[in-house]
């Protein structure tokens, strides 16, 4: 579906004001899972809003000084630069130029991103955000960065990340970019952008941004090599560039062993697997190999993992977790299965039901649920200072697959474990740790 057939673009995450935006619209009802949001999230510091002289940053959007309180941002055919307005300058307006929304197999999707983008998909987002915060204890990065002026988000989704990061930082500009606009539009920061844009069509200006980060990107893009080519690429020298997603392939493994051998959850894990790899976008830790990284150019790559457990024993990020992987199975299984495996709809969405209740059945065994757990992996790397800037053309040219490069090296499990430190490249400070309160808080 064109964006001229959808009229305004959706949006079913709740704003500030505690009602849905403008545009939501959902065809499905809520699962009653996702009812639990009461884990406190608001865990970053006070930002000072004093009154100071205007900095001097070089901003690629119409002028305008970075102010504090909330705005409303708002859709338009128009393209940004097509004039300006006072109102263009000061709504900081989410320009939508060619969404392609799609309602197949009861859920909506845009473009040919495996991964839903309805109200369902939102709040599940909205719940995993909240469990990343909880993991890395109210921080929203790992990079050590210091007064950014430019930071960009890739694959923002619903913006929670990036409108938290222009709250931490008033004085820098945040951009969120996303093929969905799906984004917060009222009671944001007046520094946060989010454009319509596919990374894979990297549109980015050089030497640009203080930190580049991506967050829950499995299976999203055909060329992770790239990906972090072009980031460097549009990094500034001494700058980052930061990936937070989870290690599906040991700790999937040691997830799965606590299901039977003819477990619905391990068969539907093995077809997913197999959809992935032939829609040309695998899924995997090959783009949390720190060697990529290196190889992209980057130096001081720092890798840290946390265990996350799934429970509903108590209160903590694992029962928040929990809603949100129920959530994510017909989520990420759906479109994947059937358009590449050839699954009907009605055996896909009973199989994905089957699957979510024997894992939900799972965490409720006070004994089982103790090996219930994922692992959450970040990768920071930063951009040398000397490095001089590539040029992109090139950059495309010579980029090839990390899955297949990989495989070629004969290491299919790129996972790195902390025996392997010693033999880690001299630029490269592995930290594999479990923050102690990963399984208590």
């Amino acid at each position: 579906m064109s964006s001229e057939d959808s009229g305004a673009p959706w949006s079913g995450r709740q704003s500030s004001e505690g009602d849905l935006s403008e545009h939501a619209q959902s065809d499905g009802a809520h699962t009653a899972m996702t009812s639990i949001m009461d884990l406190d999230e608001d865990h970053h510091a006070e930002v000072d809003f004093e009154d100071e002289e205007d900095v001097d940053i070089i901003s690629i959007y119409p002028p305008m000084h970075y102010q504090t309180g909330s705005h409303e941002l708002h859709f338009s055919q128009e393209h940004p630069h097509a004039n300006s307005s006072d109102v263009a300058a000061s709504t900081r307006s989410l320009w939508v130029q060619e969404l392609d929304y799609r309602d197949l197999y009861g859920r909506r999707y845009c473009r040919e991103y495996y991964m839903p983008n309805d109200e369902i998909e939102q709040l599940r987002l909205s719940l995993q955000h909240q469990v990343f915060a909880h993991v890395l204890e109210g921080n929203y990065t790992l990079a050590p960065i210091q007064n950014p002026s430019h930071i960009l988000d890739i694959g923002t989704g619903t913006g929670e990340w990036a409108i938290k990061m222009a709250e931490l930082y008033p004085r820098c500009e945040v951009v969120g970019t996303d093929i969905s606009a799906i984004a917060e539009t009222r009671g944001v920061p007046q520094n946060v952008f989010f454009e319509i844009e596919d990374a894979e069509d990297w549109d980015r200006l050089p030497d640009m941004y203080d930190l580049i980060h991506f967050r829950s990107m499995e299976g999203s893009f055909r060329n992770w090599k790239f990906m972090y080519q072009s980031a460097l690429y549009s990094l500034k020298p001494g700058s980052w560039i930061e990936v937070q997603d989870f290690d599906s392939v040991e700790g999937v493994s040691k997830f799965l062993d606590q299901f039977p051998p003819d477990s619905p959850m391990r068969a539907l894990n093995t077809e997913l697997i197999e959809a992935a790899a032939k829609s040309g976008r695998p899924r995997g830790t090959a783009h949390l190999d720190p060697r990529l990284f290196i190889e992209a150019g980057f130096v001081d790559v720092r890798v840290t993992e946390y265990t996350i457990p799934i429970t509903i024993a108590e209160k903590s990020a694992g029962k928040i977790w929990l809603i949100s992987c129920l959530d994510a199975v017909e989520a990420s299984c759906l479109r994947l299965l059937i358009e590449q495996k050839g699954w009907d709809v009605e055996k896909c969405k009973a199989a994905c039901e089957q699957a979510a209740r024997e894992l939900a059945n799972l965490a409720k065994d006070p004994e089982k649920s103790k090996g219930l757990q994922l692992k959450m992996r970040v990768v920071v790397a930063r951009k040398p200072m000397d490095i001089p800037s590539p040029d992109i053309a090139s950059t495309v040219a010579r980029s090839s697959s990390p899955a297949t490069a990989l495989a070629d090296e004969g290491s299919p499990n790129p996972t790195l474990h902390p025996g392997d430190e010693d033999n880690a490249e001299p630029e490269m400070d592995v930290l594999l740790r479990e923050p102690d309160n990963a399984e208590t808080a």
